[in-house]
């Protein structure tokens, strides 16, 4: 970021020069980020000003000014729902005209963004282009977050690139260098974010190839090697993504030089999570560990949010699930969920705000435009009464009639128009609430999923460690063991419902190829073959038959691993989900020794057998057990 270029005692030598009224206006035209050492040697001077104006004026302009001011120290304190409170209070009593108006909504949707409320945040940035044509001439405003950016924040990433296009093909100077290069590295992370590696590399390199022939002033040379370090990180992050960690590294390196030497902690945070991320992949964790102490020291920098918090307990997390200390891998993954469940002050801020704040703007900008109307035509009428004074008495009283109406008439309809309007407003919030309102009991259910598929892995992790120290128990570890893989396969169907859009159902093909996978890695037995021939990938399973049918191929597969083979070196299991009319038919098949005929009959059934029994019962399926050169579980489950 650039350093402020404010010269502070010419600004304080100004200040005191002038009159109050322009006192108050130098200040709230200044950006406070670079004023924000001045403002403890004026602050005296401008709250005596403030009170003389509240107690012996009514001036709106001077009142406007002051909350202005207010809502930037509030903004500069992150304290963004005070700020939003002090703009809305502004735009509805003290703003006077469209220029008022649109500095309070460009504030507004910079306060909106930062405590995530983008549904409002859109909101007022329709309400900004909707009066922009109206604004003065002379107003030289930045007008913040493009729409583009906010799809993006909405998670519409397909419309924030096509948004970012027509922005930049709207654009007036084509060959501003910046804008293209901003172009290029924002449409490459719209990519990353849809998984797209190959379009988003392209993007970044187009970037990198303008910035590295561009020539750079010497008062923007911290500005542009952040901007590099910046196309670096997120060049970094889509070979992350797409599993090329080695190439990764160096750019990610890049990010971290580039946003520590210009003061951007919470760019260099992220790029220090996502470096050891890359270390803890590579199983370098001794380099990792390096990153994450790094990033330890950046936590309490000045702009690094809660949620850099928060990743940095699950980075820790998965570091010590890497070097197998699991005791602390679990203490960390509690403290991810504290911490997480304490954080609610901005989803308290964005409660309040939703409740309170009104945009009130479009009435008051037709009140305004009334009013404007009314003095231009009273101003016509002076000048045909100067330029025709001898017109007849009789003739200007009728031409004062007709124009009385027709401002009556102006009146009426532009009445009954904001009437409408006030109504259409009130439909659209009050389906935005509806829908806002389903978007959060869908994440809710989500976040229930994940909590669930959590709190079991931090089970297993239990079980793991209880494992870990019985060690002159076989029978023991085994038992638990057994009981840990039926957690997991509890916990991949809760993994499944909150990674899918369908909270309900899982997918039975994906479902039972990934909990084949998940058994065969928790096996030690390395010689033998597992196969999967799963032909009905699209159909789909509720949560209610897929949690006992997980466990009753866990116990089916076990049990194969376990007895199939004690004197084959090269066995082989199939796993096979066939359709066929009304019913799915699942096969699970080993060339093994087979079971002994006496395991499954009803008086000498085993414990595993009688709960293959109980689960294939729970499913209502039909089971059918072939014994013959090896064995073969048949499961027909009605669709």
């Amino acid at each position: 970021m650039c350093k402020a270029q404010i010269n502070e005692q010419q600004f304080i030598k100004e200040f005191n020069s002038s009159n109050y009224k322009n006192k108050v206006r130098l200040v709230a035209n200044a950006n406070f980020n670079e004023i924000n050492t001045i403002y403890p040697k004026i602050k005296d001077s401008l709250q005596i000003i403030k009170k003389l104006i509240y107690n012996n004026t009514e001036s709106k302009e001077a009142k406007f000014l002051f909350d202005k001011i207010e809502a930037d120290i509030e903004m500069y304190n992150s304290h963004y729902a005070k700020a939003i409170f002090i703009l809305e209070n502004s735009l509805n009593s003290h703003a006077q005209n469209v220029n008022d108006s649109l500095k309070c909504l460009v504030l507004l949707k910079i306060s909106l963004i930062k405590i995530q409320d983008y549904i409002k945040a859109f909101e007022a940035n329709r309400l900004i282009e909707k009066i922009i044509p109206r604004k003065s001439s002379d107003l030289k405003l930045n007008f913040g977050e493009p729409k583009s950016t906010l799809y993006n924040l909405l998670g519409l990433t397909n419309e924030a690139i096509q948004w970012r296009r027509n922005e930049f093909n709207q654009q007036t100077n084509k060959s501003d260098t910046t804008a293209t290069i901003n172009y290029y590295n924002d449409i490459g992370v719209f990519y990353n974010r849809l998984k797209n590696v190959d379009s988003a590399q392209f993007y970044f390199l187009k970037a990198k190839t303008l910035l590295n022939i561009k020539k750079i002033p010497a008062n923007k040379v911290i500005y542009f090697t952040f901007f590099k370090a910046l196309v670096d990180g997120n060049l970094g992050n889509s070979y992350f993504i797409s599993g090329e960690i080695r190439a990764a590294i160096p750019y990610i390196k890049n990010d971290i030089y580039g946003s520590l030497l210009s003061d951007n902690f919470e760019s260099a945070a992220n790029a220090y999570q996502l470096l050891s991320q890359c270390y803890i992949k590579l199983n370098e964790p001794k380099i990792a560990k390096q990153y994450i102490d790094s990033l330890s020291g950046l936590l309490n920098k000045k702009g690094v949010g809660s949620k850099s918090t928060l990743d940095y307990m699950l980075l820790k997390a998965d570091y010590y699930n890497l070097i197998s200390d699991y005791k602390k891998a679990s203490e960390n993954y509690f403290l991810f969920i504290k911490i997480k469940d304490s954080i609610s002050i901005t989803e308290k801020e964005r409660q309040l705000v939703n409740e309170e704040v009104a945009f009130n703007v479009e009435q008051k900008e037709i009140e305004i435009l009334e009013k404007n109307k009314v003095l231009e035509l009273n101003r016509l009428n002076n000048a045909k009464q100067k330029t025709f004074k001898a017109y007849l008495l009789t003739g200007i009283l009728l031409l004062v009639t007709i124009i009385i109406f027709l401002v009556l008439n102006n009146r009426f309809v532009k009445k009954r128009e904001a009437e409408l309007e006030i109504k259409n407003i009130k439909i659209n919030n009050q389906n935005t609430l509806i829908e806002q309102s389903l978007k959060e009991k869908e994440l809710l259910i989500k976040e229930i999923h994940h909590r669930v598929k959590n709190n079991l892995q931090i089970i297993t992790s239990m079980l793991s460690l209880q494992i870990g120290k019985i060690s002159n128990n076989e029978k023991t570890q085994a038992i638990l063991r057994e009981a840990q893989q039926r957690i997991s396969a509890i916990a991949l169907t809760h993994q499944m419902l909150y990674q899918k859009d369908n909270l309900s159902h899982v997918f039975l093909g994906e479902y039972i190829e990934k909990l084949v996978r998940q058994i065969e890695n928790t096996m030690p037995n390395s010689t033998i073959k597992l196969m999967t021939n799963i032909e009905c990938n699209q159909k789909k399973v509720s949560i209610d038959n897929a949690v006992p049918l997980g466990l009753l191929i866990n116990e089916v597969l076990t049990n194969a691993y376990k007895h199939a083979f004690p004197n084959i070196e090269n066995g082989e299991i199939i796993v096979s989900l066939t359709e066929q009319n009304l019913n799915f038919k699942l096969t699970i098949y080993d060339n093994g020794v087979g079971i002994p005929t006496k395991i499954t009959e009803a008086e000498n059934v085993s414990m595993g057998m009688e709960l293959i029994y109980i689960l294939a019962q729970q499913l209502d399926a039909n089971l059918i057990i072939e014994n013959n050169n090896g064995t073969k579980f048949i499961l027909e489950i009605k669709k």
